[in-house]
This record gives structure tokens, C-alpha cells and sequence, in this order.
């Protein structure tokens, strides 16, 4: 560990670190009494393998921005490698969120929240009052945008539906959005809607008037045009951020929906 400082504000705990991990290296947590955000703020990570039991583990390396929200209670484990990785933990007691439902957020994007994180770091060593009111008042935003975007409210809904309401639908689609690099199952689905696999592909079918399988696929081409047009990574990098396993099956699906093969496609674009 290369460096380490703790900000507490607002009830949260702000653990800042910067550590080595040129040779491969363990992270691991469990917290019974606190939800852990993590972000991750700079380095470059060649690789990370995590598992993961709260939603989808995945393989491919974070950037500056990317965010996990771990739930109070549940094991975590990633092994890393890479140069110099710096992170901050965000330890958030029950209370500060209040009587909520917790949505499994994996490797989700948010730009606010990781700004405002180098904000509290930036200040992270003064002691006079601006920088404490400053302090307070990045972290409550932090704490709310948490609340906001990671849970939602208690279900008081009865354990059989067959319908997915606007909520369901909303987590639904946040959850697999944040999940193309990952494997998606349809039990992971059905766990969030709250009803069997069976009841989940109807009602599905109904909301979305289309398949789960169909959808993400949809969802992962859609992803890879963006990144084709608008990046330099290589083809089988792309790959595996929308979730194929290797270059060759993405270029087939590729092809089979778009027309063209990834290489012409951004030839074209």
C-alpha cells in the first residue's frame, strides 16, 4: 500500500488508497454492517477477474469513473494486476440510506460521483472550516446520488406478478446496461423482478416486446457500433466489453444483425 488516508462526512467513510500491484493481487471484503461503494479513480489495470455475488462478474479492466456498490453483508473477491491502481471505499451504514431496497450496481459509470470523490481528496488534508463545510456537503451529495441511483423502495408488492411495472422495468435495464461485459443469466432477471424464470419471460416478452436474449443481444451490438465509431480499441477488445467470449463469435453476431463485419463497419463510419 502506497498511500492510505480516511475522510469521515456525513456518516460515510471515505478510505482512499494507492496501491501496487505490479504482480498479481488479492482484493477481498466483507462488511456486516456497512454497504461499500467503490470507485475507481486512476491506474492502469491490465487485468481483473472478479467474483462476485451480488450481480455479474466480469474481466475486463476499470477506467477512472467506473463504480461498484456492494451490499452490506456479501463477499467480494477481484484479482488484479497491473501499474500503480488508486481507489476510494465509501463505507455507508444502514441508517444513511434508510428503509430502502438495495439494486445490485456492478462497474457502473458515473462521472458526478467520482468527481466529487476527488473533491473530498483534494481537501483531504486541510483542518480549517471551509474545508470541512465543503467536505459535508460533497458527501451528503454523494449520499444522495447513492440513494438515487442504488436502491429503491421497500417491495410491498405480493410475490406473484406476472406484469413488469415501471420500476422493475427501470432496474431491469440499468442492471443489464451496466452487465454487457458479464455473463447475464435469466435467474439473475428473475431474482430482480421478483418472480420465476418462467413468469420472467412472459412478462418480458410483454414489456419489452422481445426476448431477454434478443434484448441484451441488441444491447451489445448497439455498444459495440459506439465503441467501434468513437474508439481506437482493437476488435477483440470491443469484444469482450459487450460480453462475447471472442472475436470470432462477435463478428458473426456483428454481421448477422448490422450487415457488415466490425472492420467494415468502422471502415464505413
Amino acid at each position: 500500500m502506497l498511500e492510505k488516508k480516511t475522510v469521515n462526512a456525513r456518516g460515510l467513510a471515505f478510505t482512499f488508497a494507492t496501491e501496487q500491484i505490479s504482480a498479481p493481487t488479492d482484493w477481498c471484503s466483507v462488511d456486516e454492517n456497512h454497504h461499500l461503494v467503490y470507485v475507481y479513480r486512476h491506474g492502469a489495470m491490465r487485468s481483473m477477474k472478479t467474483l462476485l455475488d451480488w450481480g455479474p462478474s466480469g474481466q475486463v479492466p476499470p477506467s477512472a469513473g467506473d463504480i461498484w456498490w456492494k451490499p452490506a453483508g456479501i463477499p467480494c473477491a477481484a484479482l488484479v494486476q497491473g501499474d500503480v491502481a488508486r481507489y476510494c471505499e465509501i463505507g455507508i451504514p444502514g441508517r444513511a440510506i434508510g428503509d430502502t431496497a438495495v439494486l445490485p450496481r456492478v462497474k457502473y459509470k458515473d462521472l458526478l460521483v467520482h468527481h466529487l470523490v476527488e473533491e473530498i481528496y483534494s481537501v483531504a488534508g486541510r483542518e480549517d472550516a471551509v474545508a470541512r463545510l465543503l467536505t459535508d456537503s460533497l458527501a451528503e451529495t454523494i449520499r444522495l446520488s447513492i440513494v438515487d441511483t442504488c436502491t429503491a423502495p421497500q417491495s410491498r408488492k405480493p410475490q406473484q406478478r406476472t406484469t413488469l411495472d415501471a420500476t422493475t422495468r427501470a432496474t431491469i435495464v440499468a442492471y443489464l446496461s451496466d452487465s454487457l461485459d458479464s455473463d447475464i443469466t435469466l435467474d439473475a432477471l428473475a431474482e430482480l423482478a421478483e418472480m420465476p424464470v418462467s413468469t420472467l419471460n412472459q412478462a418480458f416478452r410483454r414489456s419489452f416486446h422481445t426476448t431477454p436474449y434478443q434484448f441484451v443481444l441488441e444491447r451489445r451490438i448497439a455498444r459495440a457500433q459506439t465503441l467501434l465509431l468513437t474508439t481506437a480499441l482493437s476488435i477483440g477488445d470491443i469484444a469482450a466489453k459487450v460480453g462475447f467470449s471472442n472475436r470470432s463469435h462477435f463478428a458473426t453476431a456483428f454481421k448477422r444483425r448490422v450487415g457488415v463485419s466490425p472492420s467494415e463497419f468502422r471502415a464505413k463510419g
